[in-house]
């Protein structure tokens, strides 16, 4: 393995980069698929926070809710 070919190039080294090209490509098609679940689920939770919100200044337009209520609720709900 390794030796000396017809023309005078090594053998036997194509594998090595051939298999390190497969694995660089493999972990970008992971990175990939992660990145674009990640960006999916996070707009998902934003459109939930952001109908939480939307029920919450119903409610306090309503007088369901006190001032000082309204404002910890609001507070709860736009933490990161």
């Amino acid at each position: 393995m390794g030796g000396w070919g017809a023309w005078g190039y090594q053998t036997g080294v194509g594998w090595g980069f051939m298999f390190a090209g497969m694995l660089i490509l493999f972990v970008f098609i992971v990175l990939l698929i992660v990145g674009v679940y990640f960006l999916l689920t996070h707009q998902e939770h934003m459109g939930e926070n952001e109908r939480a919100l939307s029920i919450l200044n119903e409610r306090y337009a309503k007088g369901e809710l006190t001032e000082k209520q309204y404002l910890e609720m609001k507070e709860h709900l736009t933490k990161k």
